[in-house]
């Protein structure tokens, strides 16, 4: 069975693929330049393709490392609700739980809908964004909802 990536390395792929340059992913991220640059070269290694172009005045994604960053954020996405799956199983309303509404109708469900949350599930984490359709869509892509 072939080695496969870790999920640290996919999230130092995916900041560098939002930031395009490592000074910021890796701020981003928390962790030192050199710290994030050795998890991408060693992920490069893992997959066995070179993911980034780099030289001292700019970083580009290869064409296959834009592939990986988009299959990267599902990896994640996966890893993420697989998580959230197992912490709530035992607890039924509980846990996180993020909300896009358009501003067309937020004013007018969110406040008589949250207190009775709130009072009916006081351990639900509600994360609420109120923005355009197309906008609540592409963070949802992306897994940037709140």
């Amino acid at each position: 069975m072939a080695a496969l990536p870790s999920l640290r390395q996919l999230r130092y792929l995916l900041a560098l693929a939002e930031h395009l340059n490592f000074t910021r992913a890796a701020e981003a991220s928390f962790v030192s330049q050199s710290t994030l640059s050795t998890g991408l070269k060693e992920l490069e290694g893992t997959l066995g393709v070179q993911l980034v172009e780099r030289d001292k005045q700019s970083v580009a994604l290869t064409a296959v490392g834009k592939d990986v960053v988009t299959r990267a954020r599902q990896v994640l996405a996966a890893a993420e609700d697989l998580s959230d799956f197992a912490s709530d199983a035992s607890r039924p309303m509980q846990g996180r739980l993020r909300l896009g509404v358009i501003p067309t109708i937020a004013p007018f469900v969110l406040p008589a809908v949250m207190p009775l949350l709130r009072e009916k599930f006081p351990m639900l984490e509600l994360g609420l964004r109120e923005d355009l359709t197309a906008h609540l869509l592409e963070r949802l892509r992306n897994r940037q909802l709140c």
